[in-house]
């Protein structure tokens, strides 16, 4: 039986962890500590930190806890799933998004995916063939929750569902991440057993990114160490290059060439790629031992796409601990502060009592 508070927990602490990273999404790790500091909460957005000003597709106001895209198109995510019975389809996604999501605050490409199976130009199930890959890594939270307890399940729908935008690789990525939220919810499920379940479904070159990213968490004393760990070895190309250095799409392709990083920059210094965002967050999970208030702040401090990477890990703690473990003032002002555009904890309560 799925468990309400763990259930809350994993939709909240997704968006806690967006809302607490999107003020400095797009940062450097280094330029964070200079003008910020550590962060240890939520904070507005504001310059000269933010690299982007409140707009949509991206936050839509200035407050601390304001939630970005990423929570907002896991809101439609999760309508879609409250509108819908199983088995569902890749094809049945597309069209329930393309009649009835929101799609003000979605980056247009992804919105084109969509069109591109509508056109009958490719199939539903193949357009992550065909398609870009990176971006989308928060949306699918909803899954986690409805197959608490059961990760194959989780994985294997997530997969499936994905298909409209990822290849294997990405698609491994995504199935980890929910496997991950389903094991939070189990009762009696703990740090390592959520790592084993994100493991389990993965492919050679998931697995190495994943256990890489575990390595350095493991080690890291702290959130420094997280960073030079992470910066020296696990980036992926630039958001602006993704065309020109895209990773590889195979599951069983050989892990990509290390980046060399910068040591500092005031632009934006980011990549939307799965195999750089999930063991980011991976690490600051496994640094943290699970905590969500030291696992969601670390993962936000690492900077590059600080808001996909949080959504993540908070997700996970939040499926561990429950929102009773998550700190009140965190879930507090995420629910007050979004409350004229979304009832956070009116979605988290009508995705709980949808059966299993």
């Amino acid at each position: 039986m799925r468990n309400r508070d763990k259930a809350l927990g994993a939709y909240l602490g997704a968006a806690i962890g967006d809302a607490m990273g999107g003020p400095v999404e797009g940062s450097h790790a280094r330029r964070i500590q200079r003008l910020v500091g550590e962060i240890k909460g939520l904070i507005p957005y504001q310059k000269p930190y933010s690299l982007n000003d409140p707009q949509p597709g991206y936050a839509l106001r200035p407050n601390a806890g304001a939630i970005t895209d990423d929570t907002f198109i896991r809101v439609d995510f999760t309508r879609f799933f409250l509108a819908t019975k199983p088995p569902r389809t890749p094809d049945g996604l597309v069209q329930w998004l393309l009649a009835n999501a929101d799609f003000s605050g979605w980056w247009p490409p992804i919105i084109e995916a969509l069109y591109r199976v509508e056109r009958g130009e490719v199939s539903a199930e193949e357009g992550g063939l065909t398609f870009f890959q990176g971006g989308g890594i928060g949306w699918w939270t909803p899954v986690g929750i409805l197959h608490a307890g059961n990760p194959d399940g989780a994985a294997a729908e997530v997969r499936n569902l994905s298909r409209i935008w990822k290849a294997p690789l990405e698609q491994d990525v995504l199935a980890a991440v929910q496997a991950g939220v389903a094991e939070g919810m189990r009762e009696g499920a703990t740090v390592e057993s959520v790592v084993e379940a994100i493991l389990a479904p993965c492919g050679p070159l998931a697995c190495k990114l994943f256990e890489r990213a575990i390595a350095i968490g493991r080690k890291a004393r702290n959130v420094d160490d997280l960073v030079a760990g992470l910066y020296s070895v696990a980036l992926m190309p630039e958001l602006e290059r993704r065309h020109i250095e895209e990773p590889p799409r195979a599951r069983d392709a050989e892990l990509p060439p290390v980046i060399t990083p910068l040591q500092d920059s005031d632009e934006k210094y980011m990549s939307s790629f799965f195999a750089e965002q999930a063991p980011f967050a991976l690490a600051a999970f496994i640094y943290a031992k699970g905590d969500p208030q030291i696992a969601i702040p670390a993962c936000v401090m690492l900077g590059r796409d600080c808001d996909s990477t949080a959504t993540t890990v908070g997700s996970w703690v939040g499926a561990l601990h429950g929102e009773s473990g998550l700190p009140r003032e965190w879930v507090a002002t995420v629910c007050e502060v979004n409350r004229p555009d979304v009832d956070l904890r009116d979605m988290a309560e009508r995705l709980y009592q949808l059966p299993n």
